[in-house]
């Protein structure tokens, strides 16, 4: 009985490994970019925080 279950989760990892290693690479792909991205903001000088348009949202504004 125990074989059996141990053998079923070995399939599972197996079964699902490429769909595992694909997110993980696609995680570590976003990280990196955003890693990046703040160093070029950094190198121009660029602030982190985006201002708005006068302190007011689309949703705020009626017209």
């Amino acid at each position: 009985m125990e074989s059996t279950g141990a053998a079923v989760v070995v399939g599972l990892v197996f079964l699902f490994a490429p769909d595992v290693a694909r997110l993980l690479k696609s995680v570590a792909f976003r990280i990196r970019a955003a890693g990046e991205a703040e160093v070029l903001r950094a190198e121009r000088g660029e602030c982190r925080e985006r201002r708005g348009t006068g302190g007011t949202s689309r949703r705020g504004r009626r017209g």
